[in-house]
């Protein structure tokens, strides 16, 4: 795990760039509640309404001194920049697939990727993993407690940047490359444990095995596909709470840029090759968390 304070992992985060850009265009799930702070002293002043730099800076610095402690934040953090990293690979094969497909010269390149739908399958899958894996261990609560991770999405401890993140899962991991029928589509592949995926040999599982519970590669993808079964409910009851549709995810992308329907899972492999909203809206979650934590001890009424 990164040694980084929160201080500096939040300045390294980008003020404008296609993650932020993308980020807004989603942000109608959470109107009116998202704000990208890049700053530890801006994040203080977003939850405790105080201006007071003296007040600022202290709160920072208990923040600071909370996350050096604090090794499920730190593992949070850690998991969602892993998650992140490794997403450019996958993306990557996605899009030499589609380009196989689409390119007679260059078909020879499907015999060397995964078909577009099974990679964007795996990918949703450990993304569900990684985010349910990182939300524990901020929360310090089990990493195989998924029945509280999956209580908690109906929960305020999904708001802000953490639906935000929720609703770019969702959206550009399943709606948009798989369909508005994708938790069906996840289904039908993890029939029979998964085992035809080939979640074993994906490079993010591999990057991620080490924070999955279990003791063997089998108990692993085991831990993923049941987790993945039980978050299909609470995922259809988000979507339907925030408006979240294919059409609408696709027309908010469209200002980014023009493309055609039948162009969206070529849109959904290059912004995952291109944006780190894992990182981006992870990092804001665990600082706002701690913010509200280091907070409540300086009297502030708020919820940690």
């Amino acid at each position: 795990m990164s040694s980084t304070s929160l201080s500096d992992e939040l300045s390294q985060l980008s003020k404008k760039s296609l993650t932020t850009l993308t980020l807004s265009a989603l942000d109608f799930v959470i109107p009116g509640d998202y704000e990208n702070s890049t700053s530890l002293d801006d994040m203080v002043q977003m939850v405790t309404g105080d201006v007071r730099a003296g007040r600022l800076q202290a709160i920072s610095n208990h923040v600071d001194q909370l996350y050096s402690e604090d090794s499920g934040a730190r593992r949070a953090v850690s998991i969602y920049q892993l998650t992140d990293s490794a997403d450019k690979a996958v993306a990557a094969a996605a899009l030499a697939n589609k380009v196989g497909e689409k390119i007679g010269m260059l078909s020879f390149l499907s015999k060397f990727t995964p078909k577009a739908d099974t990679t964007q399958t795996i990918d949703l899958c450990l993304k569900l993993t990684a985010e349910a894996i990182a939300h524990l261990s901020l929360h310090g609560m089990s990493t195989e407690s998924v029945g509280d991770w999956v209580r908690s999405l109906n929960g305020d401890a999904y708001s802000n940047e953490s639906a935000l993140r929720f609703a770019c899962i969702i959206g550009l991991d399943g709606l948009i490359p798989l369909g508005p029928d994708f938790l069906e589509k996840v289904s039908d592949k993890l029939q029979g444990g998964g085992s035809g995926l080939g979640l074993a040999d994906n490079a993010l599982f591999k990057k991620l095995s080490g924070f999955i519970p279990g003791g063997d590669v089998v108990s692993k993808t085991g831990f993923v596909t049941d987790l993945v079964k039980n978050v299909s409910s609470p995922v259809d009851s988000f979507m339907q709470r925030t408006g979240l549709t294919r059409e609408k995810v696709a027309d908010k992308l469209r200002a980014l840029t023009d493309f055609s329907d039948d162009k969206l899972d070529y849109v959904a492999a290059f912004l995952d090759a291109s944006t780190n909203y894992m990182t981006h809206t992870g990092t804001q979650s665990v600082a706002r968390h701690l913010v509200s934590k280091s907070a409540a001890r300086f009297n502030y009424d708020v919820k940690a």
